[in-house]
Formats: C-alpha cells, sequence, structure tokens
C-alpha cells in the first residue's frame, strides 16, 4: 500500500493494482463504465479509497475534502497532484491514455450464477492448462469485434463443483465481475509475456486466427506427432510456457553458433 499526506493526516491507498481490494477493484470497473476523463476516475477513486467525498468549490479555485480522519482546503492544483497515486492504471496507447490492466490476484475463487456457485483458476492463472490458455487468446480476439465474448472467456477459467462449464451460465454472473475477471486475465497475460519473453516475441508477426496460430506451436511442440497433441493441450500453462522458452533459447544459440561458422 502507498501511504499519501494530506496536510498533517496520512492515508494508504493502494499503489498498484493487486493492493486493490475486492470491493475497490468493482468500484474502478464502475468508474471505467461511466466517467469521461483519466482524472475523473482517478479522484473518484481515491475519494472511495480514503472514504471521503468533496465539495466542488468553497472559494475561488478552492475545494473541500472530508473525510472519517479530517478535513482538508486544498487547492485545485494540490487536489491535481493527488490524482497522481493513481498514474500506475493507465498507459499511453496510440496517442491517448487508457486503463492498463496489471491484475495477477484473482478476486474471485468462487462467483454465482443464480443459485449455482463456480469455481475459478488461482492467482496468476497458476492451475489452468495451456489449452485453456489457448481458448482464452481466441475469445480475447474474438471480443474486438463483439464484446459478447467476454462470456465465452470467463466461461474458460470457472466450471462448478462437480468440474463442469457452460457459457450459458455467465449471462447470469455480474458483469463487473466478468470484466475484473478479463482484466485479471489480461494483467496475468502482461506478466507471462514479461516472465518467458521469448515465447512471446515473435506474436507480433503471426498471421491468421489466434486459433490457428496456437495450433501450430502445439504441433510443433509434440513434434508434428499426433498422438503426442493431447498430452501439449492438457499439461499446466507454465510447464508448457517453460517448455517453449527453453526450446526458443535453445534455437537462438543454434542460431549464433551458426553465425560463426
Amino acid at each position: 500500500m502507498k501511504k499519501i499526506t494530506i496536510q498533517d493526516t496520512t492515508y494508504e491507498v493502494p499503489g498498484e493494482w493487486d493492493e486493490f481490494t475486492r470491493n475497490q477493484l468493482l468500484y474502478l470497473v464502475r468508474l471505467i463504465q461511466t466517467c469521461k476523463s483519466e482524472a475523473e476516475i482517478s479522484l473518484k477513486l481515491l475519494l472511495y479509497c480514503i472514504k471521503g467525498y468533496i465539495k466542488s468549490s468553497i472559494g475561488p479555485g478552492m475545494h473541500l475534502i472530508k473525510t472519517r480522519a479530517s478535513k482538508h482546503v486544498l487547492f485545485v492544483d494540490e487536489v491535481t497532484a493527488l490524482l497522481d497515486v493513481f498514474d500506475f492504471l493507465f498507459e499511453d496507447y496510440e496517442g491517448e491514455r487508457s486503463i492498463s490492466p496489471k491484475l495477477t490476484t484473482n478476486y474471485f475463487k468462487k462467483i454465482r450464477s443464480g443459485i449455482r456457485t463456480l469455481i475459478g483458476p488461482n492467482d496468476l492463472l497458476q492451475d489452468i492448462t495451456y489449452n485453456q490458455f489457448v481458448h482464452l487468446q481466441t475469445y480475447q480476439d474474438a471480443m474486438v469485434k463483439d464484446p459478447e465474448a467476454i462470456d465465452d472467456l470467463v466461461s474458460v477459467l470457472y466450471k462448478s463443483r462437480k468440474g463442469k462449464q457452460n457459457v450459458k451460465w455467465m449471462k447470469r454472473v455480474n458483469p463487473e465481475i466478468k470484466i475484473a475477471t478479463l482484466w485479471f486475465y489480461l494483467g496475468t497475460l502482461a506478466f507471462l509475456e514479461e516472465m518467458f519473453p521469448r515465447v512471446f516475441a515473435g506474436g507480433s508477426k503471426a498471421t491468421g486466427s489466434v486459433y490457428d496460430n496456437q495450433q501450430r506451436i502445439i504441433d510443433v511442440m509434440a513434434g508434428g506427432d499426433v498422438t503426442k497433441k493431447e498430452k501439449v493441450r492438457e499439461s499446466f500453462l507454465y510447464d508448457a510456457m517453460y517448455s517453449m522458452e527453453m526450446a526458443a533459447a535453445r534455437m537462438e544459440e543454434m542460431e549464433r553458433q551458426s553465425s560463426k561458422s
């Protein structure tokens, strides 16, 4: 957590994605859907975290922030400076600032769909298979044209107590939780890209659908042996990633040795 001091009072607010509470994360989801600017999102989130509210104007260029702990009379530039605490939420993308999820903690290991309880993955997607990851990337790609594909994506991660999965169950899941789950997946994907740089290094050069490209990777990992493909698909994600990273490292070394000869 990050400590900020407003005049003589110290508050604690999240300093990174995985420090949000469950309720703070859901509130952020709502803000992203309703607010029009980064500043508005940051201000409302700050007030929520310090349990306060702001009175728009109490004099020329002055605002009153009242919390459970104290009252603060601040100039506009002082209020603006406080919002920097949430810079980590945003990144520049194609000339615009947009939300950039780096969430790797699954705050929703159990969710409700009507009367049904669904069980989700561990933090960092440590317990999913490579095949599930293939489907997650496929549905992420599909969401570009069809936002409703979020139901398909979330359904990959959640199952009933008996181990069953059904995309239809997602219709009765809280939409805010589905977005938070999407952020969790995207944050873990960013983590994987940093942890296994060689695996993802050539992703931008791939052609065709995401699903087809992943099938090619599975074929390479199975050595073209059809009987081994299912084993690759059902291997744990991190086992598959480590194998691909090591294979890529060996390939790089072979290419270096070849270039010297």
